[in-house]
């Protein structure tokens, strides 16, 4: 897909408006909205995820100034002045929209910093120092985000989930605070019987963030729940496809509002990141783009039992399959040609490295 996001990056930039702002549909085919939080974002994201995924340098060349204009937009809208935004859409639990809108201008500004460091040649050049200065300012609405959103025993006073995995995921919060956030965040979940209640903007981070953060078991609890709202809520109501909403169809009510309701939408799908990265354990490191070295930590659990995944990536095809068979934890890996990766075992600390080539390991 890297040709194509480069055509429809040139989309992006197409439709950018002349004070930054980018659409929240793009091409920009109708009038829906501008510059709404984790929407219009693209212009920073999409770049700089295709440039990790494929090592494309020109990816960020190409978009680098559209993507400071963007950043120019926000300084003037997302701190304190009028932003739109959907805020964490379709979710079961309301989340403050300036919330969502400051901790996604946190991230464009950590991103825009990693895409400066990534283009400059040499210490000194422009790059260098703009690099500097959009991470000054992801620290800048960091204690911004602190100052209005954080209690003083670290947790927060948006108490959503999602509010929680942004603050997490985006690493928002004071190192000290952090493990406060953990055990909010996990006790909301298991107080709402092990369900998430995410929208668009939660879901996106949620079974990520809780693996990061030492919750592995409640990310494979979410995702093995049946009852309404989770992912095979839909495949037990007959989903084939992933739906726009998680109760788009309830045998109890029949199908929701038809006016938006639809049965082939990508958003709640972006669960198969985790399941690739995590389940599977097949990562991208950010420190080598384009998969030339690649993570490779899998967390597995006994009650998926197996998991076989291949990723064709941008330096080859990487395989990774696991299984158990009684208490023993069996996992053969597949290394493409030219690549090596840093592995490490289920509970363990340590990594190892390795080249190219299949091997079998036994836990």
């Amino acid at each position: 897909v890297c040709a194509f996001f480069h055509k429809w990056l040139q989309d992006a930039r197409d439709s950018q408006r002349e004070y930054g702002a980018f659409p929240d549909v793009i091409p920009r085919s109708r009038v829906v909205g501008e510059g709404g939080a984790a929407w219009s974002d693209a212009g920073i994201i999409v770049p700089y995820i295709i440039y990790k995924m494929y090592g494309d340098l020109s990816i960020l060349e190409e978009c680098y100034s559209s993507m400071l204009d963007y950043m120019d937009y926000l300084s003037v809208t997302n701190l304190e002045g009028p932003h739109q935004t959907y805020g964490d859409w379709l979710a079961y639990e309301p989340t403050e929209s300036r919330l969502i809108s400051i901790a996604y201008y946190a991230y464009d500004a950590l991103l825009v910093s990693k895409a400066s460091a990534a283009l400059s040649k040499k210490p000194d050049d422009e790059y260098a120092e703009r690099a500097e200065e959009y991470r000054d300012l992801y620290t800048k609405i960091c204690r911004h985000f602190q100052n209005v959103y954080l209690n003083a025993d670290g947790t927060l006073k948006q108490t959503s989930q999602t509010a929680y995995l942004l603050a997490l995921k985006f690493d928002l919060l004071p190192q000290d605070c952090r493990e406060a956030a953990r055990k909010a965040l996990a006790e909301k979940i298991v107080k709402n019987g092990y369900r998430l209640s995410t929208g668009f903007v939660g879901s996106a981070i949620l079974n990520q963030t809780l693996s990061e953060i030492g919750e592995g078991n409640l990310a494979y609890s979410l995702l093995l729940q049946k009852e309404n709202p989770s992912w095979l809520y839909s495949v037990y109501q007959g989903a084939t496809t992933i739906w726009e909403r998680w109760n788009s169809y309830t045998r109890e009510s029949g199908f929701g509002d038809v006016g938006m309701n639809s049965f082939n939408h990508y958003a709640y799908g972006c669960v198969c990141e985790w399941i690739w990265e995590t389940v599977a354990g097949i990562a991208a490191d950010l420190a080598t783009p384009g998969f030339k070295h690649i993570i490779m930590k899998p967390i597995p659990d006994k009650r998926l039992g197996h998991v076989t995944a291949e990723y064709r990536s941008a330096a080859g095809l990487i395989k990774s399959a696991w299984k158990y068979e009684g208490d023993t934890w069996i996992w053969e890996f597949t290394i493409p040609k030219g690549v090596t990766a840093t592995v490490t075992l289920p509970g363990e600390m340590k990594s190892k490295e390795y080249g190219s080539g299949t091997y079998k390991v036994t836990k």
